[in-house]
């Protein structure tokens, strides 16, 4: 349990320092980003819960920002993971429901309930995959900063970046409080239940007193709700570049079966 904890900070760290990189989709504007971002999550829930190869060329946009971005696509993939779980959930009804089979594959028949299965496992992994690498490539700050310039309320924005950072500071907190629990009971391999309710009181003290410091430290460092930042926002040609790009893409893909476009074109030259 130890270990698997501590790779825990591990990969959420890993995004933070992703984030501090200078590559060609890092020193794009945020707002483009978050634009692209949305547009790209909007397209992939339109389509039809049937419509599985109309999906495949979204996956450029994926794969794009994962090569520009010199972003690990592994670390990215784990990350993704996470949502799965609460897929295979939602998705398992349509399995029970739609029944209808439409073709066969030797004995299996294939129903439609596999097919949205499979389309809606396929469209969560994507908007996923897109909402870490937008994190991934722009930072929590730049993010704020993004969603600041598109008219979000500053309350909002502030709340994402203090909930981020202090997700840190709170998972730190519990890891110190397992460890003394560790060292204290060797023998033991997990948390006993009885000193679960002490060691809860315990964390939630450590928080009340760590946001009490993390709040004074922002106040002496003259924070008065505004974040403060010294990058250069400003529209460059690469911006107004990469926006158009996606946008004129996206549209394509959703008017046009790309797949089957390309599919009749080789047919059609043999």
């Amino acid at each position: 349990m130890q270990i698997n904890f501590i790779q825990s900070i591990y990969n959420l760290k890993r995004v933070d320092d992703i984030s501090n990189k200078r590559s060609i989709i890092h020193k794009l504007n945020p707002v483009v980003k978050i634009l692209a971002t949305i547009i790209y999550i909007i397209t992939v829930i339109s389509f039809d819960k049937y419509d599985i190869i109309g999906l495949f060329p979204l996956l450029l946009f994926i794969i794009v920002t994962v090569y520009l971005g010199d972003i690990p696509f592994r670390s990215i993939w784990k990350i993704s993971l996470v949502g799965l779980p609460l897929l295979l959930g939602i998705g398992i009804f349509n399995l029970i429901f739609e029944r209808t089979v439409i073709s066969q594959i030797g004995m299996i028949p294939i129903t439609l309930g596999m097919i949205s299965f499979i389309s809606l496992i396929l469209k969560g992994l994507l908007t996923i995959s897109s909402g870490i690498l937008l994190i991934s490539s722009t930072g929590i700050e730049g993010l704020s900063r993004g969603l600041r310039f598109l008219k979000v309320p500053k309350i909002f924005t502030n709340q994402i970046v203090f909930t981020y950072r202090y997700i840190f500071v709170l998972i730190e907190s519990v890891g110190e409080v397992y460890n003394a629990y560790m060292l204290r009971a060797p023998n033991e391999k997990g948390v006993n239940l009885k000193f679960c309710g002490s060691l809860l009181g315990q964390i939630l003290l450590r928080s009340f007193e760590r946001a009490e410091v993390v709040y004074n430290a922002m106040i002496l460092r003259g924070f008065s709700g505004e974040y403060i930042s010294l990058e250069n926002e400003r529209f460059k040609k690469n911006d107004f570049i990469y926006i158009t790009f996606w946008i004129i893409f996206f549209i394509v893909v959703k008017y046009v079966n790309i797949p089957l476009f390309l599919g009749a074109l080789v047919m059609g030259g043999i």
